[in-house]
């Protein structure tokens, strides 16, 4: 019988390093004198923390090892001792690091964007009844949604990546994993920085998110061109300032 007991703790412990110390660090260091002196936002931020726990400690552990056991998911290191090899992997890793990352995030606008349909926006909504200012808020999320991202942008993901470099560059997608979900991370701070700079016309800024908490349908996560493909890019200044109406981003794209 395998035992995964070992496993499971050392999958833990990475998870709970990575999904937690950061992120959490930084919530506690940004605005935490109104954060802790408000009861409400105290109160806000303990849900929040709970969540986070959840993944770090609970589903993130699990996953890793269903990506580990049933898709074979290993990483390799370069063999120093060979330049030419070493070259020829590295500009392989680059190559799948910038393809991961932008099919990663094709993959996740797609996955948000259906969450906005009937059937799975009621649990979708559960992230939505936050205003996207707090990183904290970042992993608000029904835990089916966690699994239906995972099966987005993890398995499809690299059966995609298979299908073009013969092989799962692992390494190459978990670095890319961890670049989109630093930047989510940065996406719910609550920040304006270069909302009226040329960047907001290419990338998906904090501005660009609390619209979408507001109603916009901007559902991308990086790279804002999966938005004007669709035909569902807006301008974040038509739902400045406005508050969380739930029923009408439930609504947003059920037409389609």
């Amino acid at each position: 019988m395998l035992d995964l007991s070992a496993n499971y703790i050392q999958a833990l412990l990475w998870s709970t390093a990575l999904w937690l110390a950061v992120p959490f660090l930084i919530s506690l260091w940004t605005g935490k004198e109104q954060a802790f002196c408000d009861l409400q936002s105290r109160e806000a931020r303990a849900i929040n923390l709970g969540f986070w726990l959840f993944e770090a400690m609970a589903l993130g552990p699990l996953l890793w090892l269903l990506s580990r056991y049933g898709l074979g998911a290993e990483t390799q290191a370069l063999d120093l001792d060979r330049p030419r090899d070493m070259t020829f992997k590295a500009l392989n890793w680059v190559l799948g690091f910038l393809l991961a990352l932008w099919l990663g995030d094709g993959l996740a606008a797609a996955r948000h964007r259906l969450e906005h349909t009937r059937f799975f926006w009621r649990f979708h909504a559960w992230h939505h009844t936050v205003d996207a200012s707090d990183w904290l808020q970042t992993h608000r999320h029904h835990p089916l949604s966690r699994l239906i991202a995972f099966f987005a942008e993890v398995i499809l993901l690299a059966l995609l990546l298979e299908m073009v470099f013969g092989t799962i560059p692992w390494l190459s997608m978990i670095a890319a994993m961890a670049c989109r979900r630093a930047y989510a991370i940065w996406l719910h701070g609550g920040s304006d920085w270069g909302m009226n700079s040329h960047v907001a016309r290419y990338l998906v800024l904090p501005g660009h998110h609390r619209a979408h908490h507001a109603g916009a349908p901007i559902y991308s996560g990086m790279f804002r061109h999966w938005d004007c493909l669709w035909s569902t890019e807006q301008s974040p200044e038509r739902h400045r300032g406005q508050r969380i109406r739930l029923s009408r981003l439930g609504n947003s794209i059920r037409s389609d």
